[in-house]
C-alpha cells in the first residue's frame, strides 16, 4: 500500500470520538459559544444566531413592530428608527445582531403579510457594516447594494418580475414551489419548461424595468443577471469602480432599485442597520456632517424615488457612545424633527435594550443547553448548573447576555477538566479568578480627525 503523503493526507471519517467527553455532563458539545458577537452565515448554530430565544425580547419585538411595521391597526410606520442599547458603552454583546437577524427571518418569511395584516408586501435587508470601510455615504450605499444582492433581494425582485412577466404559463407557476431559486430562478429549469428566457423572458422583464423608470444600463444587467446573486455580482456589481458609487450610487440604490422593487410589487423595505459603531467613530467631522445629510436627503425629503413614495425604512442601532458622536450633527442636520436621537421624544423613534434579568437569563441558557442535550429526560433544566450559578454568571457580566454566554463556556470546559458534576455560583467565581486579565478597552478613536483632501471635482478623498 503506497504511503500518502502529508500534501495527500484527508481528514479521518470520524474526527469526534463516539463518546463525547461532554456526556458527563448531560450534553454531546460544550452549548456555549466561545466568542462573544454573532457570526452571520457560521454553520455553528452557537455562533449564527440559530439559537434564539424570542420570548426574552418580547416587548422590544413589539416596539420594532410599532415603530417600522405597516399595519391597519396603529400609525405609518417610521422611515427612521432606532435600537438604543444601554447596556454596553461600546454596543457588544448585547444581542442586537441576533435580534435584527431574526426580525429580518420573520418578515421575510412571508414578506410581512402576518406582520401587516396582509396589507403590505415587504423586504427586509440585514446590513453589517465593515470597520472604517463606510465612511463616506457612497460607501455605505454600495454596501446596500452588496448585501441586497447578497441576501437575494434583488433576486427575489427579478423572481417576482419573471413570474407577474405574462410570459411564463400559469401552470408553470404553480410548480414554483418553497424553493424558487431552483425554478423561476434557475435558466435551465426555466428552459426545460420550453420558456425562452434569453429571447422572450429577460427581454420583457428589461422593457418592465424601463417602463419603471430604470436607466437602460442597470435595466439590461438586471434582466439577464438579476435573478442569480453570483451572476448579477460578476457581471454587474464587480465592474462599478468607485468613481461610479461616488457619483451614481445614491441614484442605483434610492432611485433605481427602488423601482425595481415597486415593479416586483413590495410596497415596504426595511435596511436594519447593525453595529454602526464600525462606521461613526472612524469619521472626521466632515464626514460624519455629510454621512448624516445623506441620510436626511435620501430617507426623509431628498429628490429620489425613495422618498417620493415613502418606500424604505431605516433603523440604526447606536448605543451611548454613538449618540453622542451623532448628536450634534443629528441636530444641525434637522433630523431630529423626524426621528429624535434624544431627550424627551425618542422614546417614540426608539426599542431600547436593556440588561438581562435572572428570569430572562435562566430560559436562555437552558435554550442553549437544550440544542446539545444527551438525555431527553433533563431537557428544560438547568443542569448542571444550579440557579445560583446563572445568577453569578449573570452578574458577572453585567447583564449581558453574550459575555455571559462566554463566561459559561468557560465554566463547561473548566467542570470536565476539574470533574466537576453540579455548577454553582461558587464554580463561577473560581473560573473568573483563573481568567487572564482582560486586555484594556479599544482606544478611543479621536474625534477631531482632520477634513479629507477634496479634489477638483469635489469628489473627497478616493
Amino acid at each position: 500500500m503506497t504511503e500518502v503523503t502529508n500534501f495527500l493526507r484527508r481528514p479521518q471519517i470520524s474526527i469526534t470520538p463516539k463518546e463525547s467527553r461532554y456526556q458527563k455532563l448531560g450534553l454531546i458539545q460544550n452549548p456555549f459559544p466561545n466568542k462573544q458577537s454573532l457570526i452571520v452565515g457560521s454553520s455553528d448554530p452557537r455562533e449564527n444566531g440559530s439559537i434564539y430565544l424570542p420570548d426574552i425580547r418580547l416587548q422590544e419585538q413589539q416596539r420594532f413592530e410599532e415603530l417600522m411595521i405597516p399595519n391597519p391597526d396603529r400609525t405609518q410606520a417610521r422611515s427612521l428608527g432606532l435600537l438604543m442599547d444601554y447596556a454596553t458603552r461600546r454596543g457588544r454583546g448585547i444581542g442586537k445582531t441576533a435580534f435584527l437577524n431574526y426580525q429580518r427571518q420573520r418578515i421575510m418569511k412571508d414578506y410581512g403579510n402576518s406582520l401587516s395584516a396582509g396589507t403590505h408586501v415587504i423586504f427586509a435587508t440585514h446590513i453589517l457594516p465593515e470597520a472604517s470601510k463606510q465612511r463616506k455615504f457612497w460607501q455605505f450605499a454600495q454596501l446596500i447594494a452588496e448585501t441586497l444582492n447578497e441576501q437575494e433581494i434583488i433576486a427575489q425582485a427579478i423572481w417576482r418580475i419573471r413570474a407577474f412577466s405574462g410570459i411564463i404559463p400559469d401552470n408553470v407557476l404553480n410548480e414554483i414551489g418553497e424553493e424558487p431559486q431552483n425554478t423561476i430562478g434557475n435558466d435551465q429549469w426555466l428552459g426545460d419548461k420550453k420558456i425562452n428566457v434569453l429571447f422572450e423572458l429577460s427581454r420583457q422583464v428589461q422593457k418592465i424595468l424601463e417602463k419603471s423608470g430604470i436607466r437602460p444600463e442597470l435595466a439590461e444587467p438586471l434582466a439577464s443577471f438579476g435573478h442569480s446573486p453570483g451572476l448579477f455580482r460578476r457581471n454587474f456589481l464587480a465592474h462599478q469602480s468607485d468613481y461610479r458609487w461616488r457619483r451614481d450610487g445614491g441614484q442605483i440604490v434610492f432611485d433605481d432599485f427602488i423601482r425595481l422593487f415597486i415593479a416586483a410589487g413590495f410596497t415596504r423595505g426595511l435596511f436594519l442597520v447593525d453595529e454602526l459603531e464600525k462606521i461613526v467613530p472612524y469619521q472626521s467631522t466632515l464626514e460624519r456632517r455629510m454621512f448624516i445629510d445623506s441620510i436626511r436627503y435620501f430617507f426623509i425629503d431628498g429628490l429620489c424615488e425613495n422618498t417620493r413614495q415613502s418606500f424604505l425604512g431605516l433603523f440604526l442601532t447606536i448605543h451611548p457612545y454613538l449618540q453622542e458622536l451623532l448628536t450634534p450633527h443629528w441636530e444641525a442636520a434637522g433630523l431630529n424633527r423626524f426621528c429624535a436621537l434624544g431627550g424627551e421624544l425618542a422614546k417614540e423613534y426608539t426599542v431600547y435594550f436593556k440588561p438581562l434579568t435572572q428570569e430572562s437569563a435562566e430560559p436562555l441558557v437552558k435554550c442553549y443547553l437544550d440544542r446539545f442535550r444527551v438525555p431527553d429526560e433533563i431537557k428544560g433544566t438547568l443542569i448542571p448548573f444550579d440557579k445560583s450559578a446563572v445568577e453569578e454568571a449573570l452578574i458577572r457580566s453585567g447583564g449581558v447576555p453574550g459575555p455571559m454566554l462566554r463566561l459559561l463556556y468557560f465554566v463547561i470546559e473548566k467542570a470536565i477538566n476539574s470533574e466537576w458534576s453540579n455548577i454553582g455560583a461558587s464554580q463561577i467565581r473560581e473560573v473568573l479568578q483563573e481568567q487572564p486579565p482582560q486586555e484594556p478597552d479599544e482606544v478611543e478613536i479621536d474625534q477631531t480627525l482632520p477634513p479629507t483632501k477634496v479634489d477638483l471635482m469635489g469628489e473627497g478623498e478616493k
